[in-house]
């Protein structure tokens, strides 16, 4: 990479736009200026175009415009320079605010880019604007990252300074920095997280196992082996193997105990059958005795079942023959009660004749009076419309009226609530005025503040400020103010207009009521004439509504006059319809009491029939209850006297009852071998569960000790990479961790790299070693040595004095950046910046690293040294001298 030009505005220290040409400054050129000035600024500049970011602290604290610009001016770097062979043009902006197109105020401008190449024909030709696209592209042709770009570019030699006095612990971190060794820091990591997971793996299949066992020792009711045991797998085999045998004997004895079973259960059946015979021939014996005993009729008959049998047929006939004699009496009686009730029924309606007909009697009497009342009353109707139309009439003048006093009240007080409104309307709007004045008085005077002589005005630009705004007199007034006065301006027009409208609507209003007025024939002024007075419009309204009540009245009587006859006619026809009514009652009545009579006589006949029936068939003094009730109790005992004499005939009760069944010998005989054969299927079902589990349990410890062998050897190689990757490993002589390891095989070629520096600008005294040696419980590796010809002795790097220390910085520096350039496609870096220290050098000294320096100008390169110190100006005739103001830096530049 080698750079053409530059040029920042508004940027760091600089607050208009610098510009430097390093094809002016081709070789050694000094850069210079006071503290503070912005030398290391014209750095930052170079990497923010390339990458879009600085190094260090100042790149974390992200203030790169300068503080000193104006408002209107945008802080931007370009950078033309030759990167892999192209020339190319970087143009970047930070993100940043930026004052307003249009109105007011700021707002916030994006990061921005232009990659442009210059092509063959001479012309510039755009290459991206996307940032993403842009970094990629500049990146690639550069070969490094940003990082690496800041130490071989910008050298960092303080930073090795501060290595060569620092402890192991120090210069680790400082060489990390450096070399950007943490993806060997990431891999020591990653290496110890993978140890720990896969000793967590080992633990989780280690805890497999052993709870394997255990659930085989619970299962077999063993004890559990000790931990460890090589023969597991065998004492698993071998107790799977005695589960299967005890299975098999607990099998063959629930045979034997199920036989037993049945043979016990046999016997209890056998004897509960043989109770039970007895007990059904003892009961029937005990019934035939009883029925003997209770019925004498009994003994006189042959005891074989089918003499009681037909026996008892043949009084089960009598006893229907007497049921059907009862059904004839209750006949009889119902026949005697339907002829009492008839005439009773009869009586009653004879009653109901009378009171009919003297009804229909006084109903004709009354008919021609209420036929008067109903003619008076057609009368009044007629003339009932007429009074209600003059009655509506007036009451709706009579509400008019009204209305049209209520809305001229209503008026006044819109109108007055109106001309409110207006003003405090215009009161609003002067106001805002006012406010936008001041606010604009406010900002001449910011920017009156602002310039100085010899300034350009930011309005016009003109250079001379004759007659520049008093801040004072005009104090700020801010954005919010000012919209919150035009807000409020804004609602009080629009209240104004409002009122406007809600009086409009109530002129609308009375002029809708003088013209209804009008039309009915009242004469009634304008709405809007002033000489309408409430008092009297109020005073017409009154006499037009004492005017409608007196209508109303008159309606309402002639209305009630109506309502009487509507009453009468119904009257009327109620009247007619009740005497239509009683005459076809009273017909009626007149039939069903003949029917009622008729009835009676022919039940009587039918009742004295059936007495006389009953008594031919009974006799005059017999019980016809009591008949029935001993013929069907001595049917009833005939026939279970055949029952019973049927169930001894049975042979299945043809047993003795003597002895009787041992029922509860062979029932606890049974008892006893269920509980036998109860206890031979639970062993049998623990056996069998014993086995499954012991069967299922042996392949799965099996495959378990198989997979915790292949995971004990991975976590071994593991944990012996992770341990030797940071340094705990017998294997590891010097303890070294991994990145401690690649930091001290960098640094050794970093040291010979810069020897070849340091022998030149030494004299060829010095030259730097990299050392494995380790001290106390430091770590090995990092440790640098000055090797001394004058005396052959290889020194520690802390006893060079200030200057020997700056040269073998600077050794460092150039020869880190060797490193990374080889290291990075060989691109080649053809600018280089050095960095303050050279104060430090007697003038012999300052010889040789001039010549140094003077040697990478080779082929082109250009080097750049930062320092104060005056000597270097009258060495070095190219110069940049940056100079500081109040209002920005200035660089001047001075070529070669």
């Amino acid at each position: 990479m080698r750079p053409h030009r530059l040029r920042v505005t508004a940027f760091g220290a600089f607050a208009g736009t610098e510009q430097v040409v390093f094809d002016d400054l081709e070789g050694l050129f000094l850069l210079h200026g006071e503290t503070g000035a912005g030398k290391t600024t014209l750095l930052d500049a170079i990497a923010f175009a390339l990458y879009g970011r600085v190094p260090g602290e100042r790149g974390s604290a992200k203030r790169l415009r300068s503080d000193h610009a104006a408002l209107g001016t945008a802080t931007e770097v370009e950078l033309e320079a030759t990167i892999g062979g192209r020339r190319l043009r970087v143009t970047r902006r930070p993100e940043q605010l930026r004052q307003k197109k249009s109105g007011a105020g700021v707002t916030a401008e994006p990061a921005s880019v232009r990659l442009a190449e210059l092509s063959a024909a001479g012309a510039w030709e755009f290459k991206s604007t996307r940032i993403g696209e842009a970094d990629a592209e500049i990146e690639n042709l550069m070969g490094m990252s940003a990082a690496q770009f800041f130490q071989v570019v910008l050298l960092p030699q303080g930073e090795f300074a501060r290595f060569l006095r620092a402890d192991a612990k120090d210069k680790e971190a400082l060489l990390q920095k450096l070399f950007g060794t943490d993806r060997f820091r990431r891999a020591e990591d990653w290496l110890a997280d993978r140890r720990r997971a896969t000793d967590k793996e080992v633990a989780v299949c280690q805890e497999g196992v052993t709870q394997l066992i255990a659930q085989i020792a619970q299962a077999a009711g063993v004890p559990v082996p000790a931990p460890g045991s090589a023969e597991v797998l065998l004492w698993a085999s071998a107790l799977a193997t005695r589960a299967l045998a005890e299975r098999d004997s607990a099998a063959g004895i629930v045979e034997l105990r199920k036989r037993d079973l049945d043979q016990a259960l046999a016997a209890s059946t056998a004897a509960d059958q043989l109770a039970g015979r007895q007990r059904r021939r003892r009961d029937a014996l005990s019934r035939q005795q009883a029925l003997k005993t209770a019925t004498p009729e009994l003994a006189r008959l042959d005891p074989a079942a089918p003499a009681l049998r037909a026996a008892g047929q043949e009084q089960q006939a009598q006893v229907g023959r007497l049921e059907a004699l009862r059904a004839v009496e209750r006949l009889a009686a119902a026949e005697e009660a339907t002829a009492a009730a008839a005439r009773d029924r009869a009586a009653r309606l004879a009653v109901d004749i009378d009171q009919a007909e003297r009804q229909v009697r006084l109903r004709r009497d009354t008919r021609p009076e209420a036929q008067q009342d109903r003619d008076a009353a057609a009368a009044a109707a007629a003339d009932l419309p007429a009074a209600q139309a003059r009655a509506a009439a007036a009451r709706a003048v009579a509400g008019d009226r009204a209305a049209l006093v209520a809305e001229h009240a209503k008026r006044a007080a819109l109108r007055e609530a109106h001309l409110a409104a207006r003003e405090k309307s215009v009161a609003a709007q002067a106001e805002a005025l006012r406010i936008r004045g001041a606010r604009i008085d406010g900002m001449r005077a910011e920017l009156a503040a602002q310039m100085t002589d010899g300034s350009p005005c930011p309005v016009c630009g003109s250079a001379d400020h004759p007659d520049p705004v008093d801040g004072d007199s005009f104090p700020p007034v801010s954005r919010d103010e000012e919209d919150a006065a035009f807000r409020s301006a804004s609602a009080a027009a629009q209240a104004a207009e409002l009122a406007g409208l809600a009086l409009a609507a109530a002129d609308a209003v009375l002029s809708e009521l003088a013209h209804r007025l009008a039309a009915a024939g009242e004469t009634v002024p304008a709405a809007s004439s002033a000489a309408v007075e409430p008092a009297q419009l109020a005073v017409a309204a009154d006499a037009a509504a004492a005017a409608a009540d007196g209508l109303e009245t008159t309606a309402e009587q002639l209305g009630g006059t109506a309502a009487r006859l509507s009453a009468l006619q119904h009257d009327l026809d109620r009247l007619d319809e009740a005497i239509a009514a009683d005459r076809a009652g009273l017909t009626t009545l007149i039939q069903r009491r003949a029917a009622a009579l008729a009835e009676a006589e022919a039940a009587d006949v039918r009742a004295a029939d059936r007495r006389a029936e009953l008594a031919a068939e009974l006799g005059p003094d017999t019980d016809l209850e009591a008949a029935v009730s001993r013929a069907a109790g001595l049917a009833t005992a005939l026939l279970d006297a055949a029952a019973v004499a049927d169930q001894l005939a049975d042979p299945d009760l043809d047993v003795k009852l003597d002895p009787p069944a041992p029922v509860s010998e062979t029932r606890a005989a049974a008892e006893a071998a269920q509980e036998a054969h109860t206890a031979a299927a639970d062993t049998l079902g623990e056996a069998r569960h014993r086995a499954v589990q012991l069967a299922s349990l042996e392949p799965e410890l099996a495959a378990a000790v198989a997979a915790l062998a292949p995971v004990k050897e991975r976590a071994a190689q593991i944990r012996h990479l992770a341990d030797l990757a940071n340094g705990t490993s017998g294997a590891n002589q010097y303890k070294m961790t991994l990145s401690s390891f690649v930091l001290a095989a960098r640094l050794e070629e970093v040291a010979a790299a810069a020897s070849e520096r340091l022998l030149t600008m030494t004299a060829g005294r010095y030259s730097l070693v990299h050392s494995d040696a380790k001290k106390g419980n430091a770590k090995a590796g990092l440790s640098l040595l000055a090797c001394d010809t004058w005396t052959g002795i290889d020194r520690d790097t802390a006893t060079l004095s200030g200057g020997e220390t700056f040269l073998a910085s600077l050794a460092l520096a150039l020869g880190l950046a060797d490193v990374v350039t080889a290291e990075s496609a060989g691109t080649r870096m053809e600018a280089l910046f050095v960095d303050e220290g050279f104060g430090t050098l007697d003038e012999d000294t300052l010889d040789e690293v001039m010549n140094v320096l003077d040697g990478l100008r080779a082929g082109g390169r250009i080097v750049g040294i930062v320092s104060h110190v005056s000597e270097l100006r009258q060495r070095i005739p190219a110069r940049v001298h940056v100079r500081k103001s109040r209002t920005g830096s200035h660089v001047e530049v001075t070529a070669s």
